[in-house]
């Protein structure tokens, strides 16, 4: 369940297991560079299949279509299913999956990619930009009918963060609200950028309440956000 949105457009999301991460949409701009990058693999791809084909006469033509229909569907489909994501995808670090955070089941990607002419409508993808353009998920048609959303990866479910020097696996005896746990997780995701003594001055703030100080209270803090994040450290 979506529980909070930030001024960054990132998505706050309570699972049933009652863990908490945080996913962010792509916007249009980077979708349609991934596209672009996967149609112009699909283009050189259909061209060789196609120049080589030729040379079959009539029967080559015919096998010409079975190969653009093949390319044109098969292509998301395929790499899709296979991992969440295309080589275009890949290549800009995004990733298919279910409006929950969890990974794409077969049928999700079937549907949102055999709604891909409705998207297009009526050229350009011109319904599809509309649709992303009106709402803050940038979800097309086709992630509609199929529940599905398209995000950066390293904000995917099963992220580890900070991962180090953290040993604690029971939940953590301090309940904290929503958006509270979303401040843990941005502090672990940033420890990265901060130097140890950094680290401990803010983890300090919370030091009466987490009854340890300096470098315990950093590592207290990455292994609660881990938790929040549904990592077993």
């Amino acid at each position: 369940m979506m529980q909070y949105q930030g001024l960054d457009n990132k998505f706050f999301i309570k699972l049933p297991e009652g863990v908490s991460i945080n996913l962010v949409p792509a916007g249009i701009v980077v979708r349609s560079c991934a596209y672009l990058y996967d149609f112009f693999i699909r283009v050189i791809v259909f061209g060789l299949v196609a120049a080589i084909l030729s040379f079959l006469g009539d029967a080559g033509q015919g096998l010409i279509l079975i190969a653009y229909f093949i390319i044109t569907w098969g292509y998301y489909i395929a790499f899709e299913a296979k991992s969440g994501t295309t080589p275009g995808k890949k290549r800009f670090n995004l990733k298919v999956v279910q409006d929950n955070g969890l990974p794409a089941t077969l049928s999700n990607i079937i549907i949102r990619n055999l709604l891909r002419p409705a998207d297009a409508f009526p050229f350009g993808y011109c319904l599809g930009i509309a649709t992303m353009s009106f709402n803050k998920s940038y979800k097309r048609i086709g992630d509609w009918s199929a529940g599905t959303l398209v995000i950066y990866q390293e904000n995917n479910v099963g992220t580890l963060l900070n991962s180090e020097n953290t040993s604690q696996e029971e939940p953590p005896k301090i309940e904290l609200a929503i958006d509270e746990q979303q401040a843990v997780i941005e502090f672990s995701e940033r420890c990265k950028k901060l130097s140890p003594a950094r680290q401990e001055e803010l983890a300090n703030i919370l030091s009466e309440a987490l009854n340890v100080k300096d470098e315990s209270a950093t590592n207290k803090l990455k292994s609660m956000a881990n938790f929040y994040l549904g990592q077993k450290i």
